[in-house]
């Protein structure tokens, strides 16, 4: 419920690469808690990830080499259960904390092909998953595959798969709530550094917000309709980009200036903000994300370099003449 999801705002999470002597990576460790106080350290394998938290919870994928596992890990409590084990590799997970309900993505473990992405079926670690999205059909523009993002919409309903390559991406949105679960494509040019689709911020309604297709920061950040092939242009020379959970507010870092921008996409107003410090980025969700802050679904978490997050609502925050 609304009251124990509220209750893990401010927890938080990152990962640390644990090197050998010739520093060589050989895993990773998980420190999570709240404030200044750590109350879970796990160690990890070199293909891990984590995500979240929401609600305090965080979802978090191993490999061990020979089975992938999906554990789900209350940082309050300081501990953490399996909640799925697989003999292909688990890439990444997701979790909906209003259903309890967890999504995944997996790969074949000897070729590494894409097997789709599943739901998590119960309780039982060793029970079969339930295949929400077929493996992508061969995309003879985008080429090889080689990364695959997953992103849920504020209520949960909505689960998008965005598949990306070295020439742009395309996203799947899946319908998980509704009979016959249908799928919906959003989809720009390849190598097109205007109409292209780059990664995935997150939904805003029924729009996706990603970033364009470019090779580096300063990019620019882009809203797409359901089957729409062409974007729309929301910020031009942004640095970072973050959106509320609840997919009403997108601030992003302006190359320029160096001030955060508030663009509300609901009243399509736009505005300079306070609160955002010289060297903080808005935290990822990404499936490549080191670190993240459990907040509102009206706040953006923000963070520099070795720095403490923050929680941010935009909303409230001051306006900059």
């Amino acid at each position: 419920d609304r009251a124990t999801i509220a209750a893990g705002h401010g927890t938080w999470w990152r990962l640390a690469d644990v090197l050998d002597g010739n520093g060589a990576l050989v895993g990773r460790t998980l420190y999570a808690g709240r404030a200044a106080k750590t109350t879970l350290t796990m160690a990890l394998g070199t293909e891990s990830m984590a995500r979240g938290p929401v609600g305090g919870l965080l979802v978090v994928t191993n490999d061990d080499g020979r089975d992938g596992e999906i554990r789900v890990v209350d940082i309050s409590k300081g501990c953490s259960w399996v909640v799925h084990r697989d003999a292909n590799v688990v890439r990444s997970a997701i979790l909906d904390p209003a259903s309890g309900t967890a999504y995944a993505h997996l790969v074949q473990r000897e070729t590494r092909v894409d097997l789709g992405v599943f739901q998590l079926s119960g309780g039982d670690p060793e029970a079969a998953l339930e295949q929400v999205l077929q493996p992508l059909p061969t995309q003879a523009d985008l080429g090889r595959i080689w990364a695959t993002e997953l992103r849920l919409n504020a209520d949960g309903s909505a689960l998008a798969a965005q598949s990306c390559s070295d020439k742009g991406c395309l996203t799947r949105v899946v319908a998980v709530t509704a009979f016959g679960r249908p799928v919906s494509m959003v989809k720009g040019k390849a190598n097109d550094a205007v109409d292209g689709q780059g990664s995935i911020i997150g939904f805003a309604g029924d729009r996706l917000i990603t970033w364009s297709f470019c090779a580096g920061m300063p990019c620019a950040v882009q809203s797409w309709a359901g089957g729409a092939q062409k974007p729309t242009k929301l910020a031009d020379r942004a640095i970072g980009a973050g959106l509320t959970r609840d997919g009403r507010f997108l601030v992003v870092l302006d190359d320029l200036t160096g001030r955060a921008v508030r663009l509300d996409l609901a009243g399509n107003t736009i505005a300079t903000i306070a609160g955002v410090n010289p060297g903080e980025l808005p935290l990822s969700p990404s499936v490549t994300a080191t670190s993240g802050l459990d907040v509102a679904d009206d706040q953006v978490g923000f963070a520099s370099q070795g720095g403490d997050p923050h929680s941010l609502a935009p909303g409230s925050a001051a306006v900059i003449p």
